[in-house]
């Protein structure tokens, strides 16, 4: 992790457990690796490994880190545990059951030469609002769009 992170999420959110831990109450405060997400796949082509071994490698990393600055995680996991696929497939269901989804049809970028559906990082282009022509689909450094 980098320290904007740490600072801006990580830490906030430790001491705010602590305080909480602190007045009584029950707190359970997880964090962990997200090996399914645009970053991780991202990282994993750069270094030209699979999204697992890249996670392999960063979680122990990240691990060492926030123990370095005393995070007090009551668990620092990966989104392959069975317990956290157990856990979320549980969630989707009772929101599901209670009518909170509904599905819907979008457009989405699509490469034939890769064989998937684009996030939208890997998608560079001109932004429409400053015209800046190095701009991701997400976002835009030059203006914030």
């Amino acid at each position: 992790p980098h320290l904007g992170n740490i600072i801006g999420c990580v830490l906030s959110a430790d001491c705010y457990a602590r305080y909480r831990r602190l007045r009584g109450d029950q707190v359970l405060y997880v964090c962990g690796t997200d090996e399914y997400g645009t970053a991780t796949e991202t990282k994993a082509l750069e270094e030209k490994l699979t999204p697992r071994q890249i996670c392999d490698k960063y979680h122990v990393i990240h691990k060492e880190v926030y123990d370095w600055f005393d995070i007090a995680f009551d668990h620092f996991g990966r989104t392959s545990e069975p317990e956290q696929k157990e856990v979320c497939q549980a969630l989707f269901k009772t929101i599901h059951n209670n009518g909170y989804t509904y599905e819907k049809t979008i457009d989405q970028l699509y490469s034939p030469a890769l064989n998937k559906f684009l996030a939208d990082r890997f998608v560079v282009g001109t932004c429409p609002k400053c015209k800046y022509d190095d701009a991701r689909g997400d976002q835009c450094d030059k203006c914030g769009a």
